[in-house]
């Protein structure tokens, strides 16, 4: 069988181009490994290296001995094997630094490493930044050395001058809003000093917001209080001055017709003393009705501050007595004000319903349906007090539509 050393000078050139790649593959395989600190491997890549510098050590050798005639005998002794041993020799160290390239290669795309820790934290939109006691940078990822050359025009190569810069606060760069936090951390023994940066400019921008939404809400809740109490007030003094409008004008009627009678005349006094007392009775029911347009009034102007259209149905308000008109104005207020701030209602309807047993008002809205339990607090709890104190009782539905009602029991039924 030809030995190596009779091969032609061609072949020894590829041999030796060949262990120069292998060289050069378990180079690579050794600091692959090192760097992902799997020493075991790193070694097995030093180990591969050795022999094929050896092989071709061996065949630079032999080439030089071609020419001067002087070659040690280690080197004669391989060139002397027959090239088929070279040829396996080769193929197993070319598949052993194969396999362990390709390991390096796949625990690096596979695993968690130091170099896929960088690459991670170098994608993300967040800054962060490690460093020591005396201001030496650990890691620092690219997106904070972004925000440090915006900031104060250098990248961050002292820790402390960019904890100096930032001080856990946030700070507008360009038309964004970045809050940085920095912490103190102990890693393997070793103190260390972290800062994070987050862009908070979508939750400052909302919290401004939310600020200005906020202030406008305390002014419109203050007019609404303001505008109920003066709603109040013209009412009461509406009242006042119609009854006494009222009163004037039949007075003065009757005075006129009482003393232009004839004192003589008894039965034309009996009919104008009936008369006197006839419109007693009158003004006193038209006080009431008075009442009645006032609370629907009252109802009304409220319905119409909170921008809701009220639509009544069924039976009129003069159904209720003045006790249960006083208890279903205090219902329909906080009916009305519950749908507009909730429910963002923009419509309600008023329903009383006059049963053999009882009187039902109903306030439907048709705003949006809670989605929990609601529980009876703030006005509904005050409501409630009231209206068990009165004998009358409350409840809510709100399986397709929102709907209040008030059961006032029939006193005049004597199975009620």
């Amino acid at each position: 069988m030809i030995s190596f050393a009779n091969l032609s000078s061609l072949i020894r050139a590829f041999f030796a181009l060949w262990a120069l790649l292998l060289i050069v593959i378990n180079i690579i395989n050794s600091v692959l490994a090192f760097d992902k600190k799997k020493y075991i491997f790193g070694c097995m890549g030093i180990f591969l290296f050795l022999p094929n510098y050896f092989l071709w050590q061996v065949i630079f050798d032999y080439s030089l001995s071609i020419s001067s005639g002087n070659i040690n005998i280690v080197s004669k002794a391989m060139v002397d094997l027959a090239w088929i041993y070279w040829l396996i020799i080769f193929i197993v160290l070319t598949i052993l630094g194969i396999i362990l390239l390709v390991f390096n290669i796949r625990y690096e795309k596979n695993y968690l490493t130091v170099n896929s820790i960088k690459i991670y934290l170098d994608k993300i939109d967040c800054g962060v930044c490690y460093y020591k006691d005396n201001g030496r940078v650990i890691f620092v990822n690219m997106k904070m050395n972004q925000l440090s050359n915006r900031l104060i025009g250098i990248d961050l190569l002292n820790g402390l001058q960019f904890y100096e810069a930032t001080k856990d606060k946030i700070i507008s760069i360009g038309e964004e809003r970045w809050k940085f936090t920095s912490r103190d951390i102990l890693i393997t023994n070793e103190h260390l000093h972290e800062i994070i940066a987050m862009n908070v400019t979508s939750e400052y921008l909302k919290t401004q917001q939310l600020e200005k939404d906020k202030i406008e809400l305390s002014k419109i809740k203050q007019e609404l209080q303001n505008y109920n109490l003066s709603i109040d007030e013209v009412v009461k003094h509406q009242e006042i001055l119609q009854a006494k409008i009222n009163i004037h004008d039949e007075m003065n009627r009757l005075m006129l017709s009482t003393v232009a009678l004839e004192n003589e005349n008894t039965s034309n006094l009996d009919k104008i003393f009936a008369l006197w007392q006839e419109n007693a009775s009158l003004l006193s029911m038209e006080a009431k009705e008075n009442k009645k347009e006032v609370i629907e009034s009252k109802i009304i102007d409220l319905a119409k501050a909170l921008k809701i259209n009220l639509i009544w149905k069924d039976e009129p308000l003069s159904i209720l007595n003045e006790e249960e008109r006083n208890i279903f104005y205090i219902a329909a207020q906080e009916a009305i004000a519950n749908a507009s701030k909730h429910a963002h209602a923009d419509r309600m309807i008023i329903s009383l319903i006059k049963k053999e047993h009882f009187i039902e008002c109903n306030f439907i809205n048709n705003g949006e349906l809670p989605d929990k339990p609601i529980s009876f607090t703030g006005g509904l709890a005050n409501l409630e007090k009231l209206i068990k104190k009165n004998n009358a009782s409350i409840k809510i539905n709100y399986d397709n539509q929102f709907v209040l009602s008030l059961i006032f029991l029939n006193k005049n039924n004597p199975n009620g």
